[in-house]
């Protein structure tokens, strides 16, 4: 007998707790037809199928629409999708089909098919290749589906070379993919085309607990933090949002959040879909373009939106650009969650606009469904509403579990209900989150109201622990954020030596606007009630750092907290004349690692700054930067790299490649870079690497001097990846390391009596700096094997000559000359040298090439084991020449 299927939308008006509880009176599965997501789909095409359904958009223009599909189309594209990867080898339990893709015209469909097929993962586009390359590897994906380069070149790049990196994937599905695409790699028109969409091929799962989805949710490198979804999850999240919202086929929902987090598939994704309601992307990148938020209103007014919705720092953005005289006269409620409104925020998109703002609140662990306020009802500003049908929710007291909480008592929020997973993709995350009985413990802190309502005051790892007392975060951005020019603040903990941690506040001025910093802390010491709650620090800035989908991302502010206690320790103890340059990041525990440069500071100050540093939790690092292998210089634009050992002959030793490493990441992030100069001091540009710590490395045995080489490797590719042009100006000897050093760089000139070699082969060492890629690639095959296989070295003219290197000047004019020459290229187009650098760099970012770098590494590795390398290190030592004799 057939199930007769329902769509979602609401079986009555939610406007109280009682109304959730007549909905709980009745029995679920007479409410809650759907057993699978396709089931889903199947109602919405039978009850509403000529609706429109889903319109995404390929740019913020209205008319740029890329796909329009009503509600039976949908249901015929996810079915194809779904017959497509059954046939590739999907089902549950048995494969991964992961997107790295921003939200192109095709991409819903193939999510949902996936889903339906099997399990999905949409993976955050914005990650490294290294981040997304172990999610991969941890979620054993076997399908990756990916745009064309012409689509969106920065996920294609990523993706080169994924079939090596990622044992488990056994091919590439390409959206937009044309002929001439690399082996194991399909075009997705080519996949579909033989594919039916009017019905599937298979019987899907029965099952609700059945997993189809994958999250990622956190820990982006070792042990990546993966939800696992259900198809229960999210049909009864949808079922959920549609009750207490009020979803119906005629809403029209602007979803502005990318589908690889919770809030673009299910807040104002499936939830409206499931309800027979339509939902309008408006381009594949959300909100994050500037074009999108300042065309948004457009869209609302030319689609007709019942509903708009974002983060809140997405909320403040769209009140600032909202035009009087904008028709918003179809829309009924504005939707935000995913952190805390700021009431000031809050009553500022409402005055503005004049649309009421519904606070929502869920997580990627409970399909972004624990509470809502009813969109039939009245919202309570600072409230996010009731629980979800068919839920618990329960407050327990900070560091005692097991006790309740009553009415208006804050605590940890937990929750239990058909929407919470079964547990991450590794149980060992699973600890302190999700406990045997079901419950989630969230990590938000908050109360219930007398009328059930929940309130959330902040984040339990928000809490600034000031010598043992709680204080919360809201408590200090409220009061910040109604000073004038504020447009919205966030409060964090700065690490202090006598209380733990002091609050530190950072704020953003509205457009237009200046905040009086003075008048501001002013204002906090009398309107903030808790004295320990009053920061110690206010620090202006242009925005607040968010994640992806617009959330604060308060681990950056922690770190910026941490830079401003080392400015004031530095100030205080070595004077205003002394300057730090500060990093933080995590150690190999993951520990905080705060490493710390000096200038213009004695010896003994350095000493005294170490000392105060030392009672703080995390690690402190102080180097002083005359004692630094490589200089910085940075002035105008162009930052100048000296290799600063010349009685080493400039050896690439571990702690120059240490100290080079360092300055790149520092080149890396400063204002206003137009062009870099790497040169050498001395008589030598380098000498290459240093082979007296070689050979040591190779009488301890092991893995270490084949990890140094991998290092030194990485460090190289650091120079070709910077985004501005690099001169490498070569002041005398260029060899073997120190060639391929300057072969990273994008236009060498030499000193007249400079001379350049590979050199490697002469003691028995086999190339492991990128040479044998990128030597051919700049003088051609032959002038290249001459280089290697005689180890000789080359004067400037022959370099030239052969097109090492592009120009020759005199040894007392070489930095004269290479300052002209960036200066030349400051005073060229910016915008465009990057898209030259890009350009030319596409072939650099290759599959093949990535695999023959890596590859002199492995050749490396098994070289370690021959007689040579031991016969070449020992004679250098021993300043003779090698004697290798027949092998």
């Amino acid at each position: 007998m057939t199930r007769r299927l329902k769509t979602t939308r609401p079986v009555l008006e939610v406007r109280t707790i009682e109304d959730v509880a007549a909905i709980e009176s009745r029995p679920y599965d007479e409410l809650v037809t759907a057993h699978n997501l396709y089931d889903l789909f199947l109602a919405t095409a039978q009850h509403v199928g000529g609706q429109k359904a889903l319109t995404v958009l390929r740019s913020p223009d209205p008319a740029d629409v890329g796909a329009a599909l009503t509600h039976a189309e949908l249901l015929g594209e996810v079915t194809r999708a779904a017959n497509l990867f059954r046939g590739m080898g999907l089902a549950p339990g048995r494969g991964v089909a992961a997107f790295l893709a921003p939200t192109l015209p095709e991409l819903p469909a193939l999510l949902l098919g996936a889903q339906v097929a099997g399990v999905a993962s949409s993976l955050n586009y914005l990650l490294s290749r290294e981040a997304i390359v172990d999610l991969l590897n941890a979620e054993k994906a076997t399908l990756l589906v990916v745009s064309a380069q012409q689509r969106d070149a920065t996920c294609w790049d990523k993706a080169q070379g994924m079939l090596d990196a990622v044992p488990t994937l056994t091919q590439v599905i390409v959206i937009g993919g044309g002929a001439n695409l690399p082996a194991g790699h399909v075009a997705l028109d080519a996949a579909l085309a033989g594919h039916r969409a009017d019905r599937l091929d298979f019987e899907p799962t029965d099952d609700r607990d059945t997993v189809c989805a994958l999250f990622h949710t956190g820990g982006t490198t070792g042990r990546p933090k993966l939800v696992q979804l259900t198809h229960g999850n999210q049909i009864h999240a949808a079922f959920g949002f549609a009750q207490v919202y009020g979803y119906d086929e005629n809403d029209v929902v602007i979803n502005g959040f990318p589908f690889f987090h919770v809030g673009g598939t299910m807040t104002v994704g499936m939830s409206v879909l499931a309800a027979g309601g339509h939902v309008v992307v408006p381009s594949p990148y959300a909100l994050r373009p500037a074009a999108v938020v300042e065309s948004y209103w457009g869209l609302v007014e030319a689609f007709g939106a019942t509903v708009v919705s974002g983060v809140p720092t997405s909320i403040a953005a769209l009140t600032n650009s909202f035009r009087q005289g904008t028709n918003v006269s179809t829309v009924c409620m504005a939707v935000t969650g995913g952190a805390v409104l700021p009431e000031a925020v809050g009553s500022r998109f409402e005055a503005t606009t004049g649309i009421r703002l519904f606070e929502t609140y869920g997580m990627t662990e409970t399909a972004a469904a624990i509470a809502f306020n009813p969109g039939r009802g009245e919202p309570v500003a600072g409230s996010v509403g009731f629980r979800a049908p068919f839920s618990r929710t329960r407050i327990v007291r900070l560091g005692k579990e097991d006790e309740t909480c009553g009415p208006g008592e804050s605590g940890l929020v937990q929750v239990k209900g058909p929407q919470v997973f079964p547990g991450y993709v590794d149980p060992a995350h699973n600890v302190g989150t999700l406990g045997a009985d079901g419950w989630l413990t969230t990590g938000d802190v908050g109360y219930m109201t007398a009328q059930e309502r929940l309130v959330l005051t902040g984040r339990e790892k928000d809490l600034i622990v000031r010598g043992g007392h709680n204080i919360d975060p809201a408590a200090i951005e409220d009061v910040a954020n109604r000073f004038t020019g504020v447009q919205i603040s966030a409060a964090v903990g700065m690490p202090d030596q006598y209380a733990g941690e002091v609050p530190a506040l950072f704020v953003v001025p509205a457009p237009g606007a200046a905040i009086d910093v003075e008048a501001l802390k002013d204002h906090l010491e009398k309107t903030v009630h808790e004295p320990p709650a009053r920061p110690k620090s206010v620090l202006v800035i242009d925005a607040l750092p968010v994640t992806a989908v617009g959330k604060i991302f308060k681990p950056a502010l922690r770190d910026m907290a941490i830079k401003e206690k080392v400015r004031l320790e530095v100030e205080r103890i070595c004077g205003v004349d002394a300057a730090a340059f500060v990093e933080v990041s995590m150690d190999a525990q993951k520990r905080t690692l705060v490493e710390i440069e000096l200038s213009d500071a004695t010896s003994e100050q350095i000493a005294a700054l170490e000392a105060a540093l030392k009672p703080l939790p995390q690690s402190y690092l102080l180097r002083d930067a005359a004692e630094e292998p490589v200089r910085l210089h940075y002035e105008n634009g162009i930052a100048t790299l000296t290799l600063g050992r010349p009685k080493n002959l400039n050896a690439a030793s571990e702690a120059m490649m240490q100290s080079m490493e360092r300055r790149l990441r520092r080149v890396a992030g400063l204002p206003g870079l137009r062009a870099v100069i790497l040169t050498g001091s001395g008589r030598a540009f380098c000498a290459g690497g240093d082979l007296i710590e070689f050979e040591a490395a190779l009488r301890a045995g092991g893995t270490k001097l084949v990890d140094v080489l991998r290092y030194n490797q990485d460090v190289i590719q650091m120079i070709e990846d910077l985004p501005v042009p690099v001169i490498g100006a070569a002041n005398g000897t260029a060899v073997a390391g120190g060639l391929e050093l300057l072969l990273a760089c994008d236009i060498v000139i030499a000193a007249d009596d400079a001379r350049m070699g590979d050199g490697h082969a002469r003691f028995g060492i086999v190339p492991a700096g990128g040479a044998t890629v990128r030597l051919e690639e700049k003088i051609g095959r032959a002038r290249a094997a001459q280089l290697f296989y005689t180890a000789s070295l080359i004067d400037a003219p022959t370099a030239a000559r052969w097109g090492l290197v592009a120009e020759i000047v005199a040894g007392d004019r070489l930095m004269e000359r290479a300052q002209e020459i960036a200066r030349e290229i400051c005073r060229a187009s910016p915008e465009v040298l990057r898209h030259v650098k890009q350009l030319t760099g596409q072939p650099k970012r290759s599959d093949e090439r990535r695999r023959r770098l890596r590859a002199e590494i492995e050749h490396f590795a098994r070289h370690v084991e021959g007689r040579d390398l031991a016969e070449g290190l020992t004679a250098f030592k021993a300043k003779r020449e090698p004697e290798y004799g027949d092998r």
